[in-house]
């Protein structure tokens, strides 16, 4: 059985197919049972086997995050960005969409100069992609932490365009902010890889004991970042 996502609404009719950068995603009424999702699966499996060939043949968009339409990962999710204009600056999902909104005292300052769109969007998802992470790493730290017998004096988390976090002699901890688009298992990882540098400052076979000790898939952890690391780079305007 083909993989898919599923997403159920109790609005919808039909149930409806799509194959978006190389996934299935599935949208279907809450009456419909799992079995009769799985069935139409299976009776679509030979098309869906070509979208899926024919979309992991294609080359990777540009990593634009801030344009209207772009592709970008939350929480490891693709998701397309949808630039709208309000009376709140905001940051919002619906399904793969995320909708980036304006303030409308903007409106006038991009439209003498469109490539300002791109500057407030830019600012705008790095603020909450930072809060995002914040956010997460704030409610599991001391869950880490205590299992792993350590006690950092502090966290801060911030733009790191080529490490996912670091600890320093003062058990200090620092997080990438770019972190919020990966899925929260890979953040976890994180957060015990720098917690157990509290233990061990170097990457000795002590260290990576301590590390599996307390976070066993920190292998599929490394893979999936590294297989990622395109996806999660911010580019600069």
């Amino acid at each position: 059985m083909l993989p898919y996502q599923l997403i159920r609404s109790v609005k919808r009719k039909t149930v409806g197919l799509q194959v978006k950068h190389g996934k299935i995603i599935i949208r279907a009424p809450k009456y419909v049972s799992e079995q009769d999702i799985a069935y139409i699966v299976k009776s679509k499996s030979i098309w869906l086997h070509r979208k899926i060939a024919e979309q992991n043949a294609q080359p990777a968009a540009r990593n634009d995050h801030y344009q209207q339409g772009s592709q970008l990962l939350i929480n490891g999710e693709r998701k397309t960005l949808d630039i709208h204009y309000g009376l709140f600056p905001d940051v919002t999902f619906d399904e793969d969409i995320i909708i980036v909104t304006l303030s409308d005292k903007l409106k006038t300052k991009i439209a003498a100069d469109l490539k300002q769109q791109d500057k407030y969007v830019k600012q705008q998802l790095q603020a909450w992609l930072k809060q995002q992470t914040h956010i997460y790493i704030d409610q599991n730290l001391c869950h880490y932490a205590e299992k792993i017998g350590v006690l950092p004096k502090s966290f801060n988390v911030r733009l790191y365009k080529s490490r996912w976090g670091s600890c320093n002699s003062r058990k200090e901890l620092s997080f990438s902010s770019l972190l919020a688009m990966a899925p929260k298992w890979i953040i976890d990882y994180v957060i015990v890889h720098e917690l157990c540098h509290l233990r061990h400052m170097n990457h000795s076979a002590e260290f990576w004991q301590l590390v599996v000790l307390h976070y066993p898939n920190y292998l599929l952890a490394k893979a999936w970042l590294k297989s990622n690391q395109n996806q999660l780079q911010w580019p600069t305007i």
